[in-house]
C-alpha cells in the first residue's frame, strides 16, 4: 500500500483512513511452530512484472512490488503469478519471518473459495446491508474505519510462501533512481519491494529489520516532504514573529496514548486542568484493540502521539494532556528558547488576547528539553517517521509527523 501524500500537509496531518498496520495483522497469522513474530510486514497491492514477455509499461514508482527474473516460471514469477492486481485497500499482505516469506490475501468471512458459493444467496443480505448503511450517519474513514468503532484488522488467508532455503539474500538497490528493498532468490530472480517507501533511509531501515539491527534515526526524507517542511517553517515564523523556529509540527488528527509507569492509557485523557474550547467533538474511529498490547500503538492509524513517563507530573504528560484535550488541533513548535503548543485563538472560549491569530497554551523552557530527534519505528513497511522529544525529567513524547521529523533530521545541517 502506498503512502497517501494527500494525508500530509504543511499545517495538518491525518492518518485516520489508513488500515491497521501490516505487522500487527501479521502477528495474528503466525501459526507455525517456532516462527515467532514478523521480521517485517507490508501491504502490496499493485504488482508489476519485469520478465521476458511480461514487461510492464507503468511507472516503476507507482508499484508496490516488482517481480523480476530472466525467464517465465522463475521462482519469483511462480510465487506471485496467481495474484491479480486489485484496486483499493490492503488486499495483499507480505510477511517475512525467520522461516519464510509468506503471502496472504484479504478475504470475506469464510475464505476465498466460499465467496463464489455465496453470490446467489448474498443478494438479499446485500440489500439489507445497503439499507443499514443509509441509516447509519456515522463518519466513514477510508474503506473500513468507522466513527466510534475500534479499527479492525482485515481478514486474511494464506496464498503462497517462499521458504528461507530459497532466499539468497536482501539488499537495498535502485530501480529507475528509486530505492527498493530487493529480495534475491536462489535461481537469480527476485522481488523489489517499494510498498510506499520513498527514501533510502526507509529501505535501509527495512534492511536493518531483516538483519536484526534497524537504524533508529533517519536522515532527511524524500523530496515530497521537503517542500511541505519549508512551508511549515514559514507558517510558524508568521505565527510566532521574532522567534527562531527549529521544528514546526503539524496539527495532527488522532488520539494520544500514554504509558505512565505501569498504567497504559489508550486513549489518554487529560489529567490536569484544561482551558475551555470552542471545538466540535472529534468524529474519529476508536483505537484498535491491539493498541492495548506492547507497541501495538505503532500500527494504529488513530494514534498520533505517544507519551511515556514514570509519573503524571512530567513535561511529556503536560504536553500530552493538551494534545488530547484539543483533539490534535494544537501545534507543537520548538524555538531556540522554548517548546510551545499553539492553537487558533478562535478555538479558545476565553483567550487572553482575542486579537492574536494564535495563542500559546503551554510553554516549556528549552533548558528542560534534552534533545529532539527523528526516528523510524515499528515492523510495518513503510516505517513510520516519528518526532521524538526527550525531556530532562526523563519523560518522552513522540509525534507521528513526517514534516516535523524531517525538521529534526536535518537540524544543524544548514
Amino acid at each position: 500500500m502506498r503512502v497517501s501524500i494527500g494525508a500530509v500537509r504543511a499545517d495538518a496531518t491525518e492518518f485516520l483512513a489508513d488500515p491497521l498496520g501490516p505487522a500487527t495483522v501479521a502477528r495474528s497469522l503466525m501459526d507455525q511452530p517456532g516462527e515467532g513474530g514478523p521480521v517485517w510486514a507490508a501491504y502490496a497491492d499493485k504488482h508489476l512484472f519485469d520478465l521476458p514477455g511480461l514487461h510492464h509499461h507503468d511507472d516503476d514508482k507507482s508499484a508496490d512490488l516488482i517481480v523480476w527474473g530472466k525467464a517465465l516460471d522463475c521462482l519469483a514469477h511462480r510465487y506471485v503469478r496467481t495474484v491479480s492486481s486489485l484496486s483499493g485497500g490492503p488486499h495483499r499482505l507480505y510477511v517475512l519471518t525467520r522461516q519464510r516469506l509468506a503471502l496472504y490475501t484479504r478475504t470475506e468471512p469464510g475464505g476465498f473459495l466460499a465467496r463464489a458459493a455465496r453470490v446467489g444467496s448474498g443478494i438479499m443480505a446485500l440489500g439489507k446491508d445497503l439499507a443499514e448503511r443509509v441509516a447509519d450517519r456515522r463518519k466513514l474513514w477510508g474503506l473500513g474505519n468507522v466513527e466510534g468503532e475500534p479499527v479492525a484488522p482485515p481478514k486474511m488467508e494464506p496464498l503462497a510462501e517462499i521458504r528461507c532455503g530459497q532466499i539468497a539474500g536482501f539488499e537495498v538497490a535502485e530501480r529507475a533512481a528509486a530505492p527498493v528493498l530487493r529480495l534475491r532468490l536462489v535461481d537469480g530472480s527476485g522481488l523489489d519491494f517499494l510498498v510506499g517507501m520513498t527514501d533510502r533511509d526507509e529501505c535501509e531501515y527495512a534492511l536493518g529489520l531483516t538483519n536484526g539491527a534497524p537504524p533508529l534515526r533517519p536522515g532527511a526524507r524524500g523530496d515530497w516532504a521537503a517542500k511541505l517542511a519549508r512551508e511549515a517553517l514559514e507558517q510558524a515564523t508568521v505565527l510566532l514573529p521574532g522567534a527562531e523556529i527549529l521544528v514546526a509540527a503539524t496539527a495532527n488528527a488522532g488520539y494520544v496514548g500514554a504509558q505512565l509507569g505501569r498504567e497504559l492509557r489508550v486513549p489518554h485523557t487529560p489529567l490536569g486542568r484544561m482551558p475551555g474550547l470552542n471545538l466540535p467533538p472529534a468524529r474519529w474511529p476508536l483505537p484498535a484493540v491491539t493498541s492495548q498490547g506492547p507497541d501495538g500503538w505503532l500500527d494504529d492509524p488513530t494514534i498520533a502521539y505517544w507519551a511515556q513517563a514514570d509519573r503524571a507530573d512530567r513535561d511529556a504528560v503536560a504536553v500530552a494532556d493538551l494534545l488530547a484535550h484539543t483533539a490534535g488541533a494544537a501545534r507543537l513548535v520548538l524555538t531556540r528558547d522554548r517548546l510551545t503548543l499553539i492553537v487558533a485563538t478562535a478555538s479558545l472560549t476565553d483567550p487572553p488576547d482575542p486579537t492574536r491569530p494564535v495563542t500559546s497554551v503551554l510553554d516549556v523552557p528549552a533548558a528542560r528539553v534534552r534533545r529532539v530527534t527523528a526516528e523510524l519505528a515499528g515492523r510495518s513497511l513503510p516505517p513510520k517517521p516519528w518526532l521524538r522529544v526527550d525531556f530532562t525529567d526523563g519523560s518522552t513524547l513522540r509525534l507521528r509527523d513526517p514534516i516535523a521529523a524531517r525538521h529534526a533530521a536535518t537540524m544543524g545541517k544548514g
